[in-house]
Parts: structure tokens; sequence; C-alpha cells
């Protein structure tokens, strides 16, 4: 047999692999030509890409082609399953494959097909997920899906939404009760195994399920599975403060965002496809971080077409890629909100954890490109997505209470180097003593257990701005900082008053242990000897736990600093001395940038990112620019 020769596609055509129902024999089918919108019935599968250094031929007619070894064994699975389904399934005569129905090796193909993929899945009969071969040690993961997923159903019957789940922060007594196993249970690590699989990680899967017509079927080895079981599993571990544990696995929220896209009510703009999906999932080719969920997008349903900007175009590299898709949604949202994940400086925590090293990407550049280490393992970002509002678009923004640039519109300028963002921006602070919150090699799960020994040095470096009868406000400064002010209702279920207690409960149990900073404390409180006292009493009914799940949330990955104007903020962790603060129009909060000594003219600034400050998160920079105090400036990102 000879290796095969695709044949040019034109129009809205695609090629289906016709199964050989022969188990026993070694021809796998035939490949056929349709056009899209009159092909017969067909399936698509949804697997995992191999490594590309262990293949094997598969036959199909008088030709071979070489796929990895988890495809060849997912093809003569489905030709098993094809003889297994049975009304109502229709039957599996078609499936289409996409290594093997596009040709990899044309650059305009490839083009042309991802810009039909949503048709593509959305008209085939169903997705069929292959997880690739079994063995026994992921059976009790599906035994723990299925009794995750009847907890859910036993206190939920009638479900059909995520909100019609309480949101709750994660107690060991809530968990004894709910009916699952102990942690020790061998289920719990069968589960880690399971999600440890390559496809749940996969760019590509998100739209190939999302797009699913009917519930996708799960195929692992010779067993079936319905996707929703496992989705709604997810869903409720996440609800209830499960996914914030460093040791389950964060494929867990990749399955609930595949969730949660599958039950949306409108498409989602590419920009807010790409916050929940870039750090989640991994591509082959890094151009894929976009092309691979673009179908989703909101941006695809436009009818004078897809931006030029967003147009699939794998000539390009990745850098001008991202580069113009930046610019795009810049443009398209007045928001900075989307720079959430720039590029950043070259001491970037973020950027260092990446797989692919980009140096020569501008720092306010947004880089997709997969990470080396768990998504827990990097920075939470002060974004979030606003979708609970069915009259407005959902969007990417900033929690409301954040107001650091007011009502100022983001502006853009031109320049002639597409590598510099020019922006007007007002230069307001410098920051004068930064302290690290976590070093790089500290992962998420160490930080979880020695975020005690952060809060001290926080502290510690934050009792030189008390001052004499003034405890209460600055305890309310320390508070709100180390918890990004997102100590609301949505994200504790308790209001301010009730989480400033959780935080004076935490203050009480640290200068207890730490004789040197109560006598600090106590010394520069101006309450003498009673301000142990009124820490005790103004923290009655405070839960310290509460403070410090904020704390681990907001603070890793993070430095704390003051600034020459007084204030307390944090930033990314390369936050150092000699930082401008800049409140900048479009941006909600304040950011971090750094004068680039490398640029001659001394006018370009590196993008360090965003930080909570506080004295600049309501608008007051904007306030002192009005009273002509500050002027605003054109600020050049290199």
């Amino acid at each position: 047999m000879e290796s095969h020769n695709y044949r040019q596609l034109s129009g809205r055509h695609i090629r289906l692999l016709r199964l050989n129902f022969d188990v026993m024999g070694t021809n796998s089918g035939t490949l056929a030509e349709f056009d899209l919108d009159t092909a017969p019935p067909f399936y698509a599968l949804s697997h995992c890409w191999g490594t590309g250094d262990r293949e094997k031929p598969v036959y199909i007619g008088n030709k071979v082609f070489l796929v990895g070894l988890d495809l060849a064994a997912g093809i003569e699975r489905l030709k098993k399953l094809a003889t297994e389904l049975s009304p109502p399934d229709p039957a599996m005569e078609y499936i289409w494959i996409d290594n093997i129905c596009i040709n990899q090796g044309d650059t305009a193909e490839r083009s042309s097909q991802v810009q039909m993929m949503d048709d593509i899945y959305s008209r085939a009969i169903r997705t069929i997920i292959w997880l690739g071969p079994s063995d026994d040690s992921c059976s009790p993961a599906w035994e723990l899906v299925d009794n995750i997923y009847g907890v859910f159903r036993a206190r939920h019957p009638t479900a059909t939404s995520p909100n019609e789940i309480p949101a709750r922060t994660y107690s060991e007594s809530h968990h004894s009760r709910s009916g699952l196993p102990a942690w020790t249970d061998e289920r719990w690590q069968s589960l880690g195994q399971l999600c440890n699989l390559r496809w749940f990680s996969r760019t590509w899967v998100i739209q190939e399920v999302v797009l699913s017509t009917e519930d996708p079927m799960i195929v692992h080895g010779n067993n079936r599975y319905p996707w929703h079981r496992l989705e709604w599993a997810a869903t409720w571990m996440r609800r209830s403060g499960y996914l914030r544990l460093p040791h389950l696995p964060q494929a867990l929220l990749h399955i609930d965002n595949i969730g949660y896209l599958r039950r949306a009510t409108s498409r989602w703009p590419l920009h807010v496809l790409m916050s929940i999906t870039q750090m989640k999932f991994q591509a082959s080719d890094q151009r894929d971080k976009i092309y691979g969920v673009l179908k989703l997008a909101a941006e695809t349903r436009n009818t004078a077409g897809l931006p030029e900007a967003l147009v699939p175009d794998y000539s390009l590299s990745v850098q001008d890629v991202y580069q113009k898709a930046t610019r795009y949604f810049l443009r398209q949202t007045g928001s900075l909100a989307v720079l959430t994940r720039a590029q950043g400086t070259s001491g970037s925590f973020t950027r260092r954890r990446r797989l692919h090293q980009f140096p020569d990407f501008p720092s306010w550049v947004i880089n997709w490109s997969d990470l080396a280490v768990d998504n827990m393992d990097i920075r939470k970002s002060l974004c979030l997505i606003h979708s609970s509002d069915a009259l407005k678009p959902v969007h990417l923004g900033f929690p409301d209470n954040y107001f650091a640039a007011g009502d100022i519109p983001l502006t853009l300028h031109d320049s002639e180097d597409s590598s510099i963002l020019r922006l007007s921006g007002l230069r307001v602070d410098r920051i004068e003593q930064a302290t690290q919150m976590s070093e790089e090699d500290v992962l998420y799960s160490d930080f979880y257990t020695s975020v005690a020994s952060v809060v001290a040095r926080v502290c510690a470096a934050a009792l030189p701005l008390l001052k004499k009868n003034d405890a209460d406000a600055w305890a309310a400064q320390l508070i709100r900082v180390t918890s990004a002010g997102q100590q609301n209702e949505k994200f504790t279920g308790r209001g301010w008053d009730q989480f400033f207690k959780d935080g004076l409960a935490y203050l009480y149990r640290l200068f207890l242990d730490n004789e040197d900073q109560r006598t600090v404390f106590v010394s520069r409180s101006g309450m003498g000897q009673t301000a142990m006292n009124w820490l005790k009493n103004a923290s009655e009914n405070g839960e310290p736990e509460v403070y410090t799940t904020m704390v681990r949330n907001f603070c890793y990955s993070r430095t704390f600093f003051i600034t020459s104007g007084g204030r307390m903020g944090i930033g990314p962790a390369d936050s150092m001395h000699g930082d401008a603060i800049a409140v900048i129009p479009g941006g909600a909060v304040p950011y971090v940038i750094r004068n680039d000594a490398t640029i001659p003219s001394g006018s370009a600034w590196a993008f360090v990112g965003e930080s909570y400050i506080s004295g600049l998160m309501n608008g007051e920079a904007i306030e002192e620019h009005g009273r002509g105090s500050i002027q605003m400036e054109v600020l050049d990102f290199h």
C-alpha cells in the first residue's frame, strides 16, 4: 500500500471516514468527500493528538496513514462501537476525524477547515470523546464520578443551572456530611489519574464538546459514559468550594468551564472565551490557543464576517497572531481588563512558568501560550466574567467596586511601530517598599500550607503605617488589600462587616502567637494594654479561616508593597522598589509599570501588571487630575 495523497477540497466540502464494520479486518474503512450541507449523517471524534514520536499505520482504502497509537486504538474501538449502537442512537456509518479528514500538510486547507469547525461539530449527530485505552486504575474514578453526581442530584433534583447550587467555601465538616468518601479512599487517587489524561487539557476539545448537539459520549477503553454526569459532578464540586483544594485535579475546572459554555444561551466574545481557556488548556501549535476556540465566539456570528485580525492564518508567527488579537481586543472592548494575562517583564513568575518562552514579545501583548505548571500555580487574575445580567452581553471586566480610572475611556494612540502600545495615563505613585509573598520556586500547594508565615511578613511590613488611635482603619486597609477588595457576598457569602471580623480574628490569633508584632501593635495603636482586648471584642464571631481562604486566593505569586504616598497594595510578584504606579483610562485598577532603561529616550515603559492599592480604587487619581495636580501623559509600552 502507498501513503495517502489528498485531493484538494473545494468550497464547503469535507472528508468523512466510512467505517469498515469488520472488527477482525485490518482495513479501517474508506475516505469519502462530501459537501457539508448535503453530507450523510455522521459522528465527530474528539481525541488527543499524539506527540508524534510514536506512530502506527492505519489502513484506509488502499492507502496507509500514520497516526498516534491512541488514535489507532480509537479507530479500532470505533469499529466495534459501530456494532454496539442501537436505537435511539443512529447508526455509526460515517465519522469525522480531524487529523485524517484534514490534510495537515496543507496550510491553506487547515486554515479553511478551521473556519468550518463550528458547522462540522454542530451538524454531527454527536461528539464521541475517545479518552484512550483504559486500565483498571481508572475504574474507581468513574465510580466516584457517579457518587458525586448522585450527591448533587439528591440535593438539587431539578437543577438546570449552576446558580441553583449555593456557593460556599470548602469545610471539612461539610465534606464529612456530604456522603462522599474520605480523602484516603483510593477513588480520589483514581480520579486524579483519570483527569491527568491529556484529553482534558487539549484546547480543541472545548469546541468539540460544546458544539455537540446531543450529550457527548465518552468512550474509555471498552466502557461508555455520558458526558453530562461528569460535567455536573465538576460543577457541584466547584460551587461547593472543593476546586481550590491543592490535592484535587485542576482538570475538574476544565470540565466545569466546558459545561458553562455548553449551557450558555448566547455566544461569548472571543476575549472572554480566551480568559477561561488560556490557562487551563494546551495546544501543539500555540496559534491554536486562539483558533481552537474561535468558532465558539460571538465574532463568528458577525454578518460582515470575521474581523481581519482574527482570521486564521497559519503563515503568521505566534507573536504576530497574539499581537494582532491583543490590539483588536483593546479597541473592541475599550477595557484594559484583557491585559490581565499580558506578557509582563522578564522577571514575571507567570512568564517564566510558561512552556514556551517568547522573549521578543512586547510586555503588553497577551500571552496565551501553554503553561509548564498547573494553572493553580499562577497568580489569580483580578478580573472576572460578568454574565449574570441577561440584558447585557457577557464581558470580561473587573469587580464593580473597582473604579480606579472612573468613567474616562481608554485612549489608544497610533504608533508607527506595531510593537509599541501607546496609551494615555496618569503616573500617581511609586513603590517604596516591597515584600514578596511567595518565592519563584514556591508552588500553590506549598503556599497553601505556609500562608500564616506570609501574613506575618506582610503584617510586619504594614505595622509602621499604624497610627495612634487608628487601629480600626489600619486593619481595614490591610484586610481589604490582602483580599484584593473582593470580600463580598458573591465570593465569600458574607458582607464586609462580617468579613472584617474574620480578618480581625486572624490578626488577633497572629498577635497572640507573635510577641514582637503584638508589642508593636500595642505600642503604635495608642490603646496600650487594652489594644488586644479591643481586637478580641471587635473580632467576636469572626472566622479566621474565611479570611485565610481569600489570602490564599489573591496573595499567591504577588508582592505586598507600600508606596511613597503611604498606601498599601498588592501587585505581580516581580513588582519592586522604584516601580511606578499608573492609573490608565479604561482600567479599573492601578497598574505597576517600569521604566525601560534599555530604550535611550527614557520614555519607554514595561507593563508589569494589575494591582490593588488602597486609596486608588475609587477614582481618587481622576479627581486629582481634575484639580490639576496630576497631568495626563502618553505612555509608550514596549
